[in-house]
């Protein structure tokens, strides 16, 4: 169940989407221009292959191999290396004994019915795909850049399963689709690679906050406990460890993990501060969290 990046995270707070600013160079209040689409040796893509950058986690004398330079015996041995979670099984709010009221979750609602998808367990799995209320959901994280999203699977009609290539874009997660094989920008929901190249995920409504409010806003809230493998896999204390502390810090100081180019990292604001990001009519307006404080907006967008 580990996840081998060993991440240190922060705290956070409450938050609709949260992010790191130096993931994919997120900018404020700019329309999001349609993605150029090219093709390389036969593949689709709309960001340069080689900024596509695979975690070997130490199988390879190489931590780091850009997508045109691995082979294709390495990427399957790659291929959900980090597990997703296919078949979730939830339980009631005690299902979880470690689970303390300031843990961090994602927080669902679909179907009548209210979910809660613990950042520990996310940390190690990244990815949940599930059906709720008869909509196919999918359920990410990337520990590199705090952002929690959730989308609906279809795209042009089709379900999509989406599972993990253990490889960064702009040192946030990259998807694969187990129908066409596309790659796709977590924190966008954009195929970036392959046949879909172009195509988005629709994100959904979530909030990312400590257990104990959400808990407070919903008691009768479904918590992820494991999977169709093993009902109760997420009661182990292991998961109550995190990842530490430090990594914010040093995101700040642009020692940034895993490869980032410089030219698309927004000077606005530090690369690790934490925002609250909303996007609407296709444009995106980011509010640092460190401003805000216990504050509120009033904003037209």
């Amino acid at each position: 169940m580990n996840n081998p990046r060993g991440i240190s995270r922060p705290a956070l707070v409450i938050g609709i989407m949260i992010l790191v600013i130096a993931c994919g160079g997120q900018q404020t209040a700019l329309a999001t221009p349609p993605p150029v689409s090219k093709e390389t040796g036969g593949v689709k893509h709309s960001v340069p292959l080689e900024d596509i950058v695979f975690d070997t986690f130490g199988k390879v004398s190489s931590r780091f191999v850009p997508l045109p330079e691995i082979s294709e015996e390495l990427r399957l041995e790659l291929k959900d290396a980090i597990t997703p979670v296919l078949k979730p099984v939830y339980g009631g709010p005690g299902a979880l004994p470690w689970l303390r009221d300031d843990s961090l979750v994602i927080g669902y609602e679909g179907g009548g019915e209210t979910f809660a998808y613990p950042i520990n367990i996310l940390n190690y799995h990244e990815i949940v795909n599930d059906n709720i209320g008869g909509e196919p959901v999918l359920i990410t994280y990337c520990p590199l850049c705090f952002s929690g999203v959730v989308f609906n699977r279809i795209v042009d009609g089709d379900t999509l399963t989406f599972g993990n290539i253990s490889a960064l874009y702009q040192s946030d997660l990259v998807m694969y689709d187990h129908q066409t094989g596309s790659f796709w920008f977590q924190v966008a929901g954009e195929a970036v690679v392959g046949p879909l190249t172009g195509s988005r995920l629709t994100p959904l409504p979530s909030a990312t906050m400590p257990w104990g409010d959400w808990l407070r806003l919903h008691p009768e809230t479904k918590l992820l406990k494991g999977t169709g493998q093993s009902e109760n896999a997420f009661a182990a204390g292991t998961y109550a460890n995190g990842f530490g502390t430090g990594y914010q810090d040093r995101i700040n100081d642009e020692k940034f993990v895993f490869p980032v180019d410089r030219d698309l990292l927004d000077d606005r604001l530090s690369a690790g501060e934490i925002v609250l990001t909303v996007e609407v009519a296709g444009g995106q307006t980011a509010y640092a969290l460190g401003a805000i404080g216990d504050g509120a907006v009033n904003d037209e967008i």
